[in-house]
């Protein structure tokens, strides 16, 4: 009869450790994030398709609460894969690595005190600073490495937060095309899980 007390005592004391962290009072969060990517760039060129890709990425996110609302950024490294099939050209992979600093607005659809259910969107600044290509011969008159190092797109997506932990689903797209002249647009989708340590 003592163990179970004991027992009891202590899964009491952790519940109201867990709803003490829970309620805390500070609307500022900090914590590290990883996950995979699935990258498709669309073009205009009818000689090629494009193929999705998996890549990853990781870095660290800061939260402010407002009530049900929040406002998150981050500082993410990722790095993202696409494949292109020519018809005649043969196929080919671009691996690039970028900066991303994603700025989003969410809405906590379900807000108690130990899970949440959310959704967001927002903006996404992505600075590519180095990309390769690699596979069969690329056709020259069309300029694949021809690329804007820089880019401002959107992002949507759902999350869920238990605990300290935040899982999202998300996805990103452009305003613009990152190659004028065969008229890429990047799209990917993303799944990340993340761990707030404040």
């Amino acid at each position: 009869m003592k163990h179970i007390v004991k027992l009891l005592s202590a899964v009491a004391l952790m519940f109201v450790g867990v709803s003490s962290y829970a309620q805390s009072p500070s609307p500022f969060h900090v914590g590290i994030k990883a996950g995979a990517n699935f990258t498709n760039i669309s073009t205009d060129l009818k000689d090629y398709s494009s193929k999705t890709a998996t890549g990853y990425g990781l870095g660290a996110m800061a939260r402010f609460d407002i009530k049900k609302t929040y406002i998150q950024t981050e500082l993410f490294f990722s790095e993202k894969n696409s494949k292109f099939e020519g018809d005649r050209q043969g196929s080919f992979e671009v691996k690039s690595k970028q900066i991303e600093i994603p700025v989003v607005i969410g809405h906590k659809f379900v807000n108690l005190p130990l899970f949440s259910l959310r959704g967001f969107a927002g903006g996404v600044y992505t600075n590519t600073f180095d990309d390769k290509f690699s596979g069969s011969k690329i056709n020259e008159t069309v300029k694949f490495d021809n690329f804007d190092k820089n880019n401002i797109g959107y992002r949507l997506g759902v999350g869920v937060d238990v605990l300290k932990f935040t899982l999202d689903v998300s996805y990103d797209g452009s305003f613009s095309k990152t190659n004028k002249e065969i008229g890429s647009k990047p799209n990917t989708w993303m799944v990340s899980l993340g761990w707030f340590i404040l």
